[in-house]
């Protein structure tokens, strides 16, 4: 918790850093709630990132940070958001992340999104949420974005 930073200038800032442009609406929607009922509890978490290029999501790949290479992320199709805390980033216990995803689930709950959470996952990555089915809407939406070679 961090009440006083919930109200700091900085963290309103974060709040428009991620760009939602491409975004898929039930993506945009579950992370505007999310970080709204964290922040009724004093604590700050904000979207670190909806959409990602090919090229990033290479690099993000070749750096050990991502399974996906590009074309094989959500992130490419505007399907997901990474979710992290206002001060702390990524860095929280393995216990406040099982509160995140706790609360990222009843949210998802309440707005009737099938969502996955990256912390259920083999390959721990608790601040990613993606579409359920996102291979299943893949491209079909997105097409209007993508340029003639289908990149981002």
């Amino acid at each position: 918790m961090d009440r006083s930073f919930c109200l700091a200038e900085r963290y309103r800032a974060q709040q428009a850093r991620a760009d939602r442009a491409g975004s898929h609406p039930d993506i945009v929607e579950f992370e505007r709630r999310f970080t709204a009922r964290f922040r009724k509890l004093g604590v700050p978490m904000f979207a670190h990132c909806f959409v990602r290029g090919m090229v990033e999501q290479d690099s993000l790949f070749a750096a050990g940070l991502s399974k996906a290479h590009g074309g094989q992320s959500p992130h490419n199709y505007g399907l997901a958001v990474d979710i992290v805390h206002g001060t702390k980033a990524w860095d929280l216990t393995r216990k406040q992340w099982e509160l995140v995803g706790h609360v990222g689930h009843e949210v998802a709950r309440q707005l009737g999104v099938n969502v996955e959470w990256g912390g259920d996952w083999k390959f721990y990555d608790p601040a990613h949420w993606e579409i359920a089915n996102w291979r299943d809407i893949g491209t079909s939406w997105y097409e209007p974005l993508r340029t003639p070679e289908g990149r981002v």
